[in-house]
C-alpha cells in the first residue's frame, strides 16, 4: 500500500520563505487564481506520478473567498478523474461544530481531507484539546489510516498526542500521517507512544530552512508517519517538490504482514 501525505498550505502557492508572505499578503486574504492553479497543477502531477492508494491532505480550503473551486479536495478528485485516476474525496472542518472559530468567515471553510482510491469507509474524530482538532480515519480491511494536523502550542500538542495515542491503540493495525508540528523534536512523540507497539517513521526534513531556525526550533521534520514496528516498510521519504511551505511525504508498506 502507498500512502502520500501533504500539508497543502490551502494551495496558496507559498513555499515557506518569509519574504513571500510580506510581498504577497493578498493571497492569504483573498487568494490568487494564478497561485492556486499553479499549486493544484503541481499536486495533480505529483499524485498522477505516484498513484498512491490514499492521499492525506491537511490545510485545504472547502469554499472560502480564497479559493476559486467549490472545494479543493473535490476539485483535485475531478482533475485526477480526467486522467483516469478515480479517488473518493472527503473533507471536514478542522475545528469541529459549535464555538466561535467554526462560524467565522474563511475559517469555517478551512479543512483537512483525504483522497481514497477504493471503496473504504471514512470517518471523523475530534480531539478534546486545541483549536484544530480533526483526525480523519480511513478504514480498510488490513489497516486503519489516520490523517492529522496537530497544534503548534507545545502543551496543546502533547495533550493531543496523548489523545491520538489512545485513539489509534484501539485499532489492530493503525498508521498515522500528517503534520505534527513537532517544534520540540520527535522525542516528545516517541515518549508518548513508547508504551505502544508503534514507532515513528522519519522521512527527513519537510520544511525549508528559515532565518529563525535554532531560535524557534531545531528541527525541520514536522511531517512524518507513525506505524507498527513490525510492519514491513519498503519506502519512507520526502518528495522533492515544493507544493507549499511543506514538502509531501510518502510511505510504502505491506499491511498484511
Amino acid at each position: 500500500m502507498k500512502l502520500l501525505s501533504c500539508n497543502a498550505g490551502y494551495l496558496l502557492d507559498y513555499e515557506g520563505a518569509y519574504h513571500e508572505y510580506m510581498l504577497r499578503p493578498h493571497r492569504g486574504l483573498v487568494g490568487s487564481k494564478r497561485a492556486e492553479e499553479n499549486a493544484i497543477g503541481q499536486l495533480v502531477e505529483l499524485i498522477s506520478d505516484e498513484r498512491p492508494d490514499i492521499v492525506g491532505l491537511v490545510e485545504v480550503d472547502q469554499g472560502s473567498v480564497r479559493t476559486r473551486t467549490d472545494g479543493q479536495v473535490t476539485d483535485l478528485a475531478s482533475r485526477l478523474d480526467q486522467r483516469g485516476l478515480v479517488y473518493q474525496p472527503y473533507a471536514a472542518t478542522k475545528y469541529g461544530d459549535g464555538g466561535v472559530i467554526p462560524s467565522m468567515p474563511v475559517l469555517q471553510h478551512l479543512a483537512n481531507g483525504v483522497l481514497v482510491g477504493d471503496d473504504y469507509r471514512m470517518s471523523t474524530h475530534y480531539l478534546e484539546t486545541g483549536p484544530k482538532r480533526l483526525v480523519i480515519e480511513v478504514s480498510t480491511p488490513e489497516v486503519d489510516i489516520f490523517n492529522t494536523h496537530l497544534a503548534m502550542s507545545g502543551r496543546a500538542r502533547r495533550s493531543q498526542l496523548g489523545e491520538l495515542a489512545d485513539l489509534v491503540a484501539k485499532r489492530e493495525n493503525p498508521v498515522v500521517a500528517g503534520d505534527f508540528n513537532t517544534y520540540n523534536g520527535l522525542d516528545e512523540v516517541r515518549a508518548i507512544f513508547e508504551d505502544t507497539d508503534l514507532t515513528v517513521y522519519n522521512p527527513g526534513e519537510t520544511v525549508p530552512p528559515r532565518p529563525l531556525d535554532g531560535v524557534v526550533t531545531d528541527t525541520r521534520t514536522l511531517d512524518f508517519f507513525i506505524a507498527p514496528e513490525t510492519m514491513p516498510v519498503s519506502r519512507c521519504e520526502v518528495l522533492d517538490v515544493q507544493i507549499s511551505d511543506h514538502r509531501p511525504i510518502v510511505m510504502e508498506f505491506d499491511p498484511t504482514q
